[in-house]
């Protein structure tokens, strides 16, 4: 199992947002991440939950804004996690906190990359 990273991001809000990513092996080398697959969310809170949709302790509901995310080059190691801004205007200005986790050819799941995710409202020009 290899260690999860840990690299604070920037969205801002209205904006798309992308970012690509490589894995690598122990060597250096490229990790080959060929029928690999990625799923990424954000939350406000470690362990969220949407207290309008739980009710039951055992059927917790958390609370995240998924990423959307995919293999850019399989052989060369490289992911990306996505937002396109149509989904990133609703957010409040704020940190927060992200994962993404790989699930690899055997099924077997493991966190890759975490941190925290500044979101931020920009500079917008002025239409006076």
């Amino acid at each position: 199992m290899m260690p999860s990273y840990n690299v604070n991001l920037t969205l801002t809000a209205g904006s798309d947002f992308g970012q690509e990513f490589y894995l690598a092996n122990p060597d250096k080398s490229p990790m080959d991440i060929t029928g690999c697959k990625f799923s990424g969310y954000f939350t406000k809170y470690p362990g969220a939950i949407d207290a309008t949709c739980t009710e039951i302790p055992e059927h917790i509901h958390y609370q995240v804004t998924p990423f959307n995310c995919s293999v850019v080059n399989g052989v060369g190691g490289v992911y990306s996690i996505s937002l396109p801004k149509e989904d990133s205007k609703h957010f409040q200005q704020g940190k927060y906190v992200y994962a993404v986790n790989m699930t690899d050819v055997n099924g077997n799941r493991q966190q890759v990359l975490n941190g925290l995710l500044f979101i931020d409202f920009g500079v917008y020009p002025c239409d006076c």
